[in-house]
């Protein structure tokens, strides 16, 4: 499965994650991830933004924009003193962040030598993955909750189209949603205009580690095909819990997941329902474009940004 040009959803583009201490996250992947501040991410959250994500208490909540060496959005992350804490890996909804990297090895070994200080933790060394040795990994728990798949892709792997890494840390390319069903999750991603689904079984050692599981035990996954060498990986994860937010909040860890699409009009011709109605958002990242929300299967919130003001 090649890289459908015709798909209406992605690339991703940026992950919104939830803290209850900003200033310690942003420090985690600044010096250990070698992101940067971006110059022009506003410092609170803006009235409008929590109006969209409906979370209206949210307006005036500290943040901050991070974004890679070549200046495109990476994380943005959010202060909420409230937020509940999460176990990584254990709850269904937005699960990992693929993160293409140029050296693996090197970033887990950091991260390793540095332990706790580093606001990251070694969950699995950087590793061949059984789908293809041209593709290598390690997982991470990041500080709020969420969890890195640092990648680094050193050739070609058919069917699928995968970027290389431009700089040290490159971009989101795939984000991991946890579902209950598969198939259920697979039928709502192929709402979107374009877009096809591939699945089959797969072992995923650092899920079965963190439920006690045989690490040979595999898993129903499916990946979604998106625009810009982007894909969504869906893992149907038995063990794992629906993951409980109170109204008016966000989930802690992985709170959304932002795709671009190519239009509104269309989404809404294909049937796709949003939480949100499109408005737009004058603050970067979006810089005028309009933007709206809708909810996956599993609970996932996904933040859908048009391509063009």
């Amino acid at each position: 499965m090649s890289e459908v040009s015709s798909a209406s959803l992605g690339p991703s583009v940026f992950a919104t994650l939830v803290t209850r201490d900003l200033d310690r996250a942003v420090a985690a992947y600044k010096q250990f991830l070698a992101l940067n501040q971006s110059a022009c991410g506003m410092e609170f959250v803006s009235p409008a933004l929590a109006d969209l994500w409906g979370c209206p208490g949210l307006a005036g909540a500290r943040q901050c924009l991070l974004e890679n060496a070549l200046g495109e959005p990476f994380v943005r992350i959010v202060e909420d003193p409230a937020v509940s804490t999460t176990t990584p890996l254990h709850y269904h909804g937005w699960m990992a962040l693929e993160v293409v990297v140029e050296d693996v090895d090197g970033l887990a070994q950091t991260i390793q030598e540095q332990g706790s200080a580093s606001g990251f933790e070694v969950l699995r060394p950087a590793a061949d993955l059984e789908l293809s040795d041209k593709i290598r990994a390690s997982q991470v728990a990041g500080p709020c909750g969420e969890v890195l798949y640092l990648t680094r892709i050193s050739g070609e792997v058919p069917p699928f189209d995968l970027p290389r890494a431009r700089c040290p840390v490159d971009r989101l390319f795939i984000p991991v949603v946890s579902v209950p069903d598969r198939a259920a999750s697979m039928t709502f991603y192929e709402g979107f205009p374009g877009t096809q689904c591939l699945q089959f079984q797969t072992r995923i050692t650092v899920v079965n580690q963190a439920f006690g599981l045989p690490l040979e035990q595999q898993h129903p996954v499916a990946t979604v095909s998106l625009r810009g060498q982007s894909l969504i990986e869906i893992d149907e994860l038995a063990p794992a819990r629906p993951h409980i937010v109170s109204e008016g909040t966000l989930p802690a860890g992985i709170a959304s997941i932002s795709f671009e699409v190519d239009s509104f009009d269309q989404l809404a011709s294909a049937g796709v329902t949003l939480i949100q109605s499109p408005r737009r958002i004058t603050e970067a990242p979006y810089a005028g474009r309009r933007v709206a929300m809708l909810q996956g299967t599993a609970g996932e919130l996904i933040e859908l940004i048009e391509r063009t003001v």
